[in-house]
């Protein structure tokens, strides 16, 4: 049994869902909702299309099907790619930047629209932050930590280098708490 809505909102005359009887076609419908995510849609979105499995059975998929699960995660990546090309597009759009508004002696005047700016602010930075969450490597911030041990000036030291050194360190250390 699935949980995709209490009964009471169950429309009796809608078409049923399609059922993947075969093999192919439920390939054939993977396909689809993997083409559609790629193309920025919601998996949620996507099963509110009545045409389209319910929710649960993607997720089941999702779960029992490894093929599946690779097809969703190069969507998903592609999605993220999708997102970035989508930021671009909003952040250069102004054509909303600016309004007319209508003064109190019937003339007009035009302003900047700061609710539009918001708007679009919010938008890009919701796209930045799903194609992060998509896509780290590619869209996350760099965090990365990089561990080296050089020389002093600047050359790469092996490990046995670093061990003479280290060994040098102490035994100086050592010498001079016993000189004291």
């Amino acid at each position: 049994m699935t949980c995709d809505g209490p009964p009471s909102e169950v429309d009796q005359n809608a078409p049923a869902r399609p059922r993947a009887k075969t093999p192919a076609a439920r390939a054939k419908l993977q396909r689809a909702i993997c083409e559609r995510i790629m193309l920025g849609e919601s998996v949620r979105a996507i099963c509110d299309d009545m045409s389209m499995p319910a929710r649960s059975t993607v997720m089941n998929w999702l779960r029992d099907d490894p093929e599946f699960r690779t097809a969703y995660a190069l969507a998903k990546q592609l999605q993220a790619d999708m997102l970035a090309d989508e930021i671009i597009d909003i952040a250069d759009d102004g054509r909303n930047d600016w309004v007319e508004r209508k003064r109190e002696d019937g003339s007009t005047q035009v302003v900047f629209d700061h609710e539009n700016v918001q708007r679009s602010k919010l938008r890009v930075d919701s796209r930045k932050w799903l194609a992060a969450k998509l896509a780290p490597k590619r869209y996350g911030d760099a965090q990365t930590v990089s561990v080296g041990v050089t020389d002093g000036e600047g050359n790469a030291m092996s490990l046995e280098e670093t061990v003479m050194r280290l060994a040098a360190i102490a035994a100086g250390v050592a010498a001079r708490k016993g000189g004291n």
